[in-house]
């Protein structure tokens, strides 16, 4: 009896060793969709998954992950495969979804020159657009005039003309659609011996994919409420100079949640607002953030925000511009909700601008009421 039993976990023991050689092998060698023994399959989607740091990865076999250079991290599908995270860096290019574009040796800050360019392939006909997450984006400000001339991140080869950036932009985002099968291109021009980093993901998205922007709508935001800042906006403007970049023009996008009819605008803080004319000024007599501060309509030509056809608490203010240093909570009932930022060439005038942060908040729909 007692040698029977030994022979029993002697099989059950082997037959462990042999399931997980066969798992291994299933994903070190094979492909996400295999025949094992003739008899069944052994399938998996490479599908999203969430990998090291968080950061997010594509469900593949090992041996997938290791020909697209990428890193194998948690298991997935049952850890039949891996959750693969893809980077790449100057020069390289990608066709794989959830790629991450990151400076040399990032996180450690880089302080070469050059230009450093990443490109990103479309992954199949079905995809239209791709979103452009800066999870961390910290380049040299721009010059007195909003230029950007140390660094400079440039896209191209998109289907619309997207502004230059530079400066600290961790956290922003942009929509970019495809121009039928052309690469889309970052680029990143560095110049001078200062520290910067980024570290960008870069999310293809299908035609039909509801989370897809609208065109025209460089950046998209679809919650009810949330808050929207401009470009480098930051308290802290250069002493003689500004935060806000010259030559920007382009549209924030609100998705319209199902029983909300109209969005309302308000500034974050009093210091939240000061896209023209100079802030130090109004910061000095405590003007800034007020309406005495505020400027609207014919007063704003060089640079403003628009909000179609807002409802205003006094009617003089019948404009759909709005600029200064600081701006009056306004609601719009026009859809679908869009919120238009524009700067010019020069932003020599405008001393100190930090650009804009603005809360958004969705407001319902009357209910009607029948008798």
């Amino acid at each position: 009896m007692r040698y029977f039993f030994h022979f029993i976990c002697f099989c059950i023991i082997h037959t462990l060793c042999l399931l997980f050689v066969i798992k291994m092998f299933i994903s070190e060698f094979l492909p996400a969709v295999i025949p094992v023994f003739g008899v069944g399959l052994v399938r998996f989607v490479n599908g999203l998954c969430t990998g090291y740091g968080n950061l997010a990865g594509t469900c593949y076999t090992r041996r997938q992950c290791r020909n697209a250079n990428g890193v194998a991290s948690t298991g997935c599908a049952r850890s039949i495969g891996v959750c693969c995270v893809i980077t790449r860096t100057c020069g390289q290019s990608s066709q794989i979804n959830n790629t991450y574009f990151v400076s040399p040796g990032f996180p450690t800050a880089y302080s070469g020159a050059g230009v450093c360019t990443f490109t990103i392939q479309k992954i199949d006909a079905d995809v239209c657009q791709v979103r452009i997450d800066f999870l961390t984006l910290r380049l040299a400000q721009p010059n007195t005039s909003g230029s950007c001339i140390t660094d400079a991140l440039v896209i191209t080869g998109g289907a619309s003309t997207v502004p230059i950036l530079c400066g600290e932009n961790s956290g922003q985002h942009m929509y970019v659609d495809f121009n039928g099968n052309t690469n889309i291109v970052i680029s990143i021009g560095t110049t001078g011996a200062i520290g910067r980093a980024w570290n960008i993901k870069v999310t293809q998205i299908n035609c039909n994919c509801p989370t897809k922007a609208p065109s025209g709508c460089l950046q998209y935001f679809n919650r009810t409420t949330g808050t929207v800042t401009s470009f480098n906006y930051g308290l802290a403007a250069t002493q003689g100079g500004t935060r806000q970049l010259a030559n920007q023009n382009y549209g924030v996008c609100i998705a319209m949640i199902r029983g909300y009819c109209g969005i309302t605008w308000s500034q974050t803080n009093t210091l939240s607002f000061g896209v023209s004319g100079d802030t130090y000024t109004a910061i000095g007599d405590n003007s800034v953030g007020t309406i005495t501060a505020e400027m609207f309509g014919v007063n704003c030509l060089t640079d403003f925000i628009v909000i179609p056809s807002p409802v205003l608490t006094n009617p003089s203010f019948n404009t759909d511009r709005f600029c200064g240093n600081g701006f009056a909570t306004v609601t719009s009932n026009s859809k679908p909700f869009v919120l238009t930022v524009v700067t010019d060439a020069n932003e020599l005038n405008d001393m100190g601008n930090v650009g804009f942060s603005l809360n958004y908040a969705q407001t319902r729909c009357p209910v009607i009421t029948t008798t």
